[in-house]
């Protein structure tokens, strides 16, 4: 694929990162210290916004589609209002469940639950499947009296056609940043609450908290998505296995020892991409349950009860542990809406920060995916601002 300087590289052309070639690291962090020492221009400052977001988050723009050809998430979130005050956050995820949310269940039986309302989810219809999320990368912002955290957030929207009589859109936004916790957003208001703030780690670049522009464009749909570590078709997400055990398999065969951006344990390879299946991929509803299914019977998979996500919708949680051997620990939780079988959310902490992350306090969210909207619609695309 080519690659644009414009708006994110239009989602780098919804290219994983860990399809890029060996010595990824090295090469990423060459390129981002000659972009970054040039951000003063207007496509200097474009792919600077682009390299500061860890690969696999800003390629797979994409990839932070949670959906199913069939969900549907009732609640339809605007990406952003210009000029708007950053919202507030927790500074963890609330235990107090919603009367909403079902009583606190472990991992399996919610995993179980969340399959059974797959399999019971309507059919797709409609031209479109359209789907709006937003992901944060979380900044250190230093400051007098300390350093405090922001999330430099974007929003996308995809609108992918179910006919070839229709084209697919992908769009994004800059949301500006919003500060990570309370804390931090008493230290951003103690500093003035400043509209543009001065990022000085790895290189320095201004962050906005204002909205930016929507930016789009056509996109071929039948090649946008990654599995595992290799390129995927829409037709091979079809074709997957409905069986859990089968499903398993087919994926184990794309394990080639991970790295990059991806596990080296076979283990937690394995539950990373069963945990994108679900949250980044169109997969149907029977795929879906499979995956659930799968999930409920690997290991190191546990349930942490009642939580929202960062907008504050009720879910349940379920949380493994994934390694990176350049960044440290994480715990990655998925949060789950039992009632629908939705996946609403993918949040990243660190346990132990290590190189990117060496800044940011253990158990610290560093990263966030939301899928705010997951529907088919014969609604026609939005008209974006600025076409690439």
């Amino acid at each position: 694929m080519s690659r644009s300087p414009n708006i994110v590289d239009l989602l780098a052309e919804a290219r994983p990162a860990r399809l890029d070639p060996p010595n990824r690291d090295e090469h990423t962090a060459r390129v981002v210290a000659g972009i970054l020492a040039n951000a003063s221009t207007a496509d200097g400052r474009a792919a600077a916004d682009q390299l500061r977001r860890p690969k696999r988050l800003r390629v797979a723009l994409l990839a932070s589609v949670g959906v199913t050809v069939a969900a549907v998430t009732a609640a339809a979130v605007a990406l952003a209002l210009p000029g708007a005050a950053p919202r507030k956050a927790p500074d963890a995820a609330p235990a107090v469940a919603s009367p909403a949310t079902q009583a606190p269940m472990d991992s399996s039986r919610l995993l179980l639950v969340a399959a059974e309302r797959s399999d019971k989810a309507p059919p797709a219809g409609g031209r479109y499947l359209t789907i709006q999320t937003e992901s944060g990368f979380a900044v250190p912002v230093e400051a007098a009296d300390g350093t405090y955290t922001m999330f430099d957030r974007t929003g996308g929207q995809y609108w992918l056609a179910s006919s070839s009589a229709d084209s697919s859109w992908a769009m994004s936004q800059s949301l500006g940043a919003a500060p990570a916790t309370p804390s931090d957003e008493a230290a951003w208001r103690r500093n003035g609450s400043p509209a543009v703030i001065r990022i000085t780690k790895p290189k320095p670049f201004d962050l906005q908290t204002a909205a930016g522009k929507v930016h789009g464009n056509t996109v071929d749909a039948a090649h946008l998505f990654a599995l595992g570590d290799r390129n995927v078709s829409q037709a091979q997400l079809d074709a997957l296995p409905t069986d859990p055990a089968a499903l398993r398999g087919a994926l184990l065969s794309r394990y080639d020892g991970g790295g990059g951006d991806m596990p080296t344990d076979r283990d937690q390879w394995l539950l990373t991409v069963a945990a994108s299946v679900v949250i980044d991929l169109p997969v149907s509803n029977e795929v879906r349950a499979a995956t659930y299914r799968m999930l409920a019977a690997l290991p190191g998979v546990r349930g942490l009860g009642s939580v929202h996500d960062m907008h504050g919708r009720p879910g349940q949680a379920v949380a493994f542990t994934q390694d990176s051997p350049g960044n440290g620990r994480f715990e990655v939780r998925l949060i789950i809406d039992p009632n629908t079988g939705q996946a609403l959310a993918k949040e990243m902490r660190v346990v132990k920060p290590r190189g990117l992350w060496s800044w940011i306090t253990p158990g610290a969210m560093s990263t966030y995916q939301l899928v705010l909207v997951s529907k088919n619609t014969n609604e026609n695309p939005p008209t974006v601002d600025v076409k690439n």
